[in-house]
């Protein structure tokens, strides 16, 4: 069976059963636990330090259709089913989420030892769900409903636009199929075959990078107010995307003179580099990283586009460079000395015109699923508490 866990919440929402993992459940518990259509998850164990427990999913019939495999949920998280006489699920849905997203879920969260734990049976006797009628319902959860579809739409097509430009630097960096390439002889450079005209380089001598650093915390005028945009490596992992315009935290002017973090410019690559190393994300203005980065800034010898997916393709050869007892990491050190591939200029500016026109369309969809999901949460507590109405048709007015 597929078995969603609480980590696979966000793709799941999105649509994408592609990372949640097989396992073998025993026939006798597998037909009790398979889920059904208009199911929902609750986490119940796990969260994190940032996130609480108690967030919800909704397992939408189009979610089953495209599943290989039955579908069950994790022992961490519960599956609820409504009783669709009584309440849409999907509105339950949006109620859950309005009540995670305002806070009020969070006071059944609790953590005295070990694994973070939600208190369902408390929170299910304790926390009464206002019901308007079902065609009210009805209609609020698929106006917020459309909102994820439109996302879940511009996701696919960013995934889209991401394969086709690997593609690209698969076709003309790996097996060397640029435009013209019959007619350029393969040169011996050290274990390897490469184009005439081609160079293999350290990274120190083929781009300028940089590190990061974190201002002291006990100071508040390094914090309050800040308007330098400053990223942790969870602002990557919780956004998801190549492009990022936003960190979670800003540090001020005092706050970056205090510290040894470097400004960079828009369109530079970003690299975890402890603990969870080789998340990438471009950044959309100049902006300054914590102590857990090395920042690849381009140049017309190697433009973001190839640096970005030169970073994406050399994942596994990257992740050996990582040393440490307690966490990985990749220094400094270790990073100057790894080899790239350089191209002719010319080559690069074929595939920066090439590859480019993709990323702007990522960038694009990016910010179009950020404004959506900032409209759909403004509007969430809004529907929900019926502040904002949604008309019915006349015939709509009364309950079935």
């Amino acid at each position: 069976m597929l078995v969603i866990r609480g980590t696979d919440f966000e793709t799941v929402r999105l649509g994408d059963l592609g990372g949640v993992p097989i396992r073998f459940i025993p026939a006798r518990i597998a037909q009790r636990k398979t889920l059904q259509p208009l199911d929902l998850l609750i986490e119940t164990a796990g969260g994190s330090k940032d996130r609480s427990t108690g967030r919800t999913v909704l397992v939408t019939p189009e979610l089953l259709s495209r599943a290989s495999l039955p579908v069950t949920c994790a022992s961490f998280s519960r599956f609820l089913r409504i009783d669709p006489e009584k309440a849409d699920p999907r509105f339950i849905f949006w109620l859950l989420q309005a009540l995670y997203e305002g806070g009020q879920i969070r006071q059944y969260h609790t953590q005295h030892t070990g694994v973070a734990r939600f208190q369902f049976t408390t929170f299910a006797d304790r926390e009464p769900l206002s019901l308007p009628p079902l065609p009210i319902q009805r209609r609020v959860a698929s106006a917020l409903s459309e909102y994820d579809d439109l996302i879940e739409n511009n996701t696919r097509r960013i995934t889209i636009l991401e394969e086709m430009a690997r593609a690209l630097y698969r076709e003309w960096f790996l097996e060397f199929r640029f435009p013209g390439h019959e007619k350029v002889e393969m040169v011996e450079s050290g274990d390897r075959s490469i184009p005439a005209g081609w160079t293999i380089e350290r990274t120190a001598d083929a781009f300028d990078f940089c590190g990061g650093a974190t201002p002291s915390t006990s100071e508040p005028t390094y914090w309050e107010g800040g308007a330098v945009v400053w990223y942790s490596p969870s602002d990557l992992t919780k956004a998801g995307t190549i492009f990022v315009a936003e960190g979670e935290k800003r540090i001020s002017e005092a706050g970056l003179g205090a510290c040894s973090a470097r400004l960079f410019p828009p369109y530079s690559v970003m690299m975890t580099s402890r603990a969870t190393l080789g998340v990438l994300a471009i950044n959309t203005v100049e902006a300054c990283t914590n102590q857990g980065f090395i920042t690849c800034i381009p140049n017309p010898r190697v433009t973001c586009p190839h640096l970005y997916l030169w970073l994406d393709a050399s994942a596994a050869e990257l992740e050996q460079l990582g040393t440490g007892a307690t966490f990985k990491e990749i220094t400094k050190r270790a990073f100057r000395e790894f080899p790239i591939l350089i191209a002719p200029e010319q080559i690069e500016r074929a595939f920066h015109a090439k590859v480019w026109p993709l990323f702007q369309f990522i960038e694009n969809l990016v910010a179009k699923n950020h404004n959506l999901r900032s409209t759909r949460d403004l509007l969430l507590p809004k529907l929900i508490s019926g502040e904002v109405e949604i008309p019915l048709p006349t015939e709509d007015r009364s309950e079935p």
